[in-house]
This record gives structure tokens, sequence and C-alpha cells, in this order.
């Protein structure tokens, strides 16, 4: 789920074809839609802003699976498997972000050969007011066995609005299309339209940060080789940015993605194609310009 920042849209997942799985070696391959996920920046929730300050950042984080069945059937414990996520973040003007991601996977269950690199995505966010922000982005990566790859593109908005000094509440809502390519195999694609929000308490001076929140995914319109159905992810989060050039941060996410006993319902992809448990942990440095390093882009005052 993944509420975040700059556009909420992530979830959409084409399922993949009802083929069986348990036959081929897999190791669930991942999130369809990061397309506004993979550049959440997360400082924002301590800082109250929507469009991160002039400068740049390069950041990593672990990102730990967990599941009760993989595609291929069998539990996937804390230490199976593991994608190592590396981002990156431009804030053009005080109020254009470019931002991009590149996923590696770092660990994998002992009976699959997946491809370490496992796809990337490319995002731009503007910030329309000091309370709403739009955004879009791509996104794409091989999909489980190989003999293929899936796309995605999104778009939408944000709005967070200030309960307290200490609370902020923000919805957004979006939609999101992917598709799989898969050798000797018709194309399947899928349009979801998405819905999220999320609770936000923070510390006065943005020391520190926590959060919970929800994402919704609709189905639209699909390929009729599919069966899609509705999707909830559920997120809780904190970070600790006390240190003027640098984040630490924790997620616990739960990824609703269909079951793996129904293989129309799952996506043949490492991160969040199947129902599964993620929990991250990843830390952030940021380069801000000398001149006007304290004067957050668009922050609430």
């Amino acid at each position: 789920m993944r509420t975040s920042l700059a556009w909420p849209l992530a979830l959409a997942s084409i399922l993949a074809p009802s083929v069986a799985y348990a036959d081929q070696p897999t190791v669930e391959t991942g999130e369809v839609m990061r397309a506004v996920h993979g550049s959440l920046d997360h400082r924002a929730y301590a800082s109250d802003w929507l469009v991160a300050p002039p400068g740049w950042n390069l950041g990593g984080e672990m990102r730990f699976i967990t599941a009760g069945s993989a595609l291929s059937g069998e539990p996937i414990e804390m230490t199976d498997m593991a994608i190592l996520r590396l981002r990156s973040r431009w804030t053009a003007t005080r109020r254009i972000e470019l931002s991009g991601t590149v996923d590696l996977l770092a660990k994998q269950l002992d009976t699959t050969e997946e491809a370490i690199p496992q796809g990337g995505s490319l995002a731009a966010k503007i910030a329309t007011s000091r309370t709403v922000a739009i955004g879009t982005s791509v996104s794409g990566g091989p999909i489980v066995g190989g003999g293929g790859y899936w796309g995605s593109v999104g778009t939408g908005a944000i709005h967070r609005s200030r309960i307290e000094r200490f609370i902020a509440f923000q919805v957004g809502g979006g939609a999101v299309a992917t598709a799989v390519e898969q050798d000797r195999m018709e194309r399947r694609w899928q349009a979801d339209a998405t819905l999220s929000s999320e609770l936000v308490f923070h510390t006065p001076r943005g020391e520190w940060a926590m959060w919970a929140g929800c994402e919704m995914a609709f189905p639209v319109v699909h390929a009729d080789t599919i069966d899609p159905s509705s999707r909830l992810d559920l997120t809780v989060g904190t970070v600790f940015s006390a240190v003027r050039d640098w984040d630490i941060y924790a997620e616990l996410t739960y990824r609703d993605r269909g079951t793996t006993d129904m293989p129309e319902t799952v996506l043949p992809i490492v991160d969040g194609g199947f129902d599964q448990r993620q929990i991250v942990v990843g830390i952030t440095r940021r380069f801000t310009p000398a001149r006007g390093a304290s004067r957050w882009a668009l922050a609430q005052e």
C-alpha cells in the first residue's frame, strides 16, 4: 500500500495467466505499481512538505519479503528473499521534483534462479500549491522465470491537510495501467483506479514522524485473459530525521495481490505480485545547496 506523497497510485496489477506456476522455479516478483511509490521521500512525513527542498539525495533500502506461499507453493521466511532498492531524487525547482529507482534481487529462494536486476522506475512530481501535488511515473522489469517483461504507467494527485501542528491527514487518487509481455502468450493488461489515505504524526520541528495508511485499487478495464479483483494494502512506518542530511526509516506493509491457489489472480513479479508482507529498512543522504538550505520547498508554515 503506500500512499505516498506525490501520488498514491501504486497498486495496479494485472493478473498472471491461468497457467499454474507450481512447476516453474519462481521468486515472487515485484510491485507492479511502484509507479508512485518507488519515489517516496520519507522526510516529507516529518517535515510536512509535498515537494522536497532544492537539491538532491541518494538512498538505499532493503525490502525483506515474507509470505505464506510463494508462486511455487513454498512459504517464504524472513531471510529467504530480499530486494535492494537504490533511490535518487532531484528537485529542479521549488515546485518540480524528479526521481528514479533501481531494484536488485539481493536474496532469493534456494529453488529459484531469477535475474539480479529486477527493474526500476522514473517519476516526476509537481506541487500546484502547499497542499496539493500531482505526479506521473513509469516502471518495469522482468517477469518471474524470464521470458518476458512487465511495464506500468500511472498518474494521480494527493492532498494533505494539517489537523494540528503535529498531525496531518492526506488523501489521494489516480489511475494506473499495467501490461505483461511474455513469450508465446497473448499480452495481458489492466487499468485500475486507485484511492489512498494516510494519517501522519510528526514532531513540530520535523525530527521524527510515524504514519499509517491504506490504499485500494479497483479494476476498470482489463484483458479477457485475466480475472482481476479489487485490492487493499496496509502500511505503517516511521522516519528519524533529526540529522539535517540523513534520514533513517522503516516500514511494514501488507500487500494484497490474490492467492497462489488461483494463478489468474496473481502476478509473475517478485515485489508485490502475490499476497505478501514487506519489512523495509532504509537510509537517505541529502545534498542541499548552501544558499537557502533551510528554506524547505513548499513546507507548510
